[in-house]
């Protein structure tokens, strides 16, 4: 945890220290690995040999893909392009713009990692208040359609994925596609449904008078 720790807060730090975030995540990883085989008898810690087997490594895949398909869609610009589609609505409607950009997000964070998105269209929403636009509900609506529309699928939150594989290895059965939607789609219409009605009652529609 300490180490743990020690690497959050040198992600933090990152600009002061201008490094890269993966050499920090690395130095920290690099760091725990030798506390674990040097002092790992006194810590009464597993052997480094004993923790590499009993990792995931179809999470690991996974989320290498993911970043391999976030990479792609920032190469091609397709998500900008979505942004800049969608940035005349927000000028001349505020109510009409945040209420397409809380249902469009929905869908497609859950088939694309949520991050990369969410960080695109918060870039275009920072360069609408120069124009004058309101854009503090629409930070609002985007992270809360964002993080809760990753909830449909295991591409949208990769979180979910290393939750579905613990599942399966403690009830000793495959969870099958379908059982999963039936819980993941009714959970994330409920709740981006209560929060889009929150959104537009307490921060949409005060500023859009």
């Amino acid at each position: 945890m300490g180490v743990f720790l020690l690497t959050v807060v040198g992600m933090s730090l990152r600009e002061v220290l201008n490094v890269k975030l993966g050499f920090i995540a690395m130095t920290g990883a690099i760091l725990l690995v030798l506390i674990v085989e040097m002092l790992g008898e006194r810590l009464k810690a597993p052997k480094f040999e004993e923790i590499i087997q009993e990792l995931d490594w179809r999470a690991v895949f996974f989320y290498i893909a993911l970043f391999a398909l976030v990479g792609g869609l920032e190469k091609t610009h397709i998500l900008e392009m979505l942004a800049n589609a969608l940035r005349p609505l927000f000028a001349e409607n505020l109510a009409l713009g945040a209420t397409l950009l809380y249902w469009i997000t929905i869908p497609i964070v859950g088939l694309v990692e949520h991050d990369a998105y969410i960080l695109t269209f918060l870039y275009t929403i920072r360069d609408l208040g120069k124009e004058g636009v309101a854009t503090w509900p629409l930070y609002w609506m985007l992270l809360w359609s964002g993080t809760l529309g990753s909830n449909l699928t295991i591409a949208g939150a990769p979180a979910l994925y290393v939750a579905l594989s613990i599942s399966e290895k403690e009830e000793g059965r495959k969870v099958s596609l379908r059982e999963f939607l039936s819980w993941s789609v009714a959970f994330t219409l409920m709740a981006t449904f209560v929060c889009y009605v929150l959104g537009m009652l307490i921060w949409v529609l005060p500023y859009a008078k």
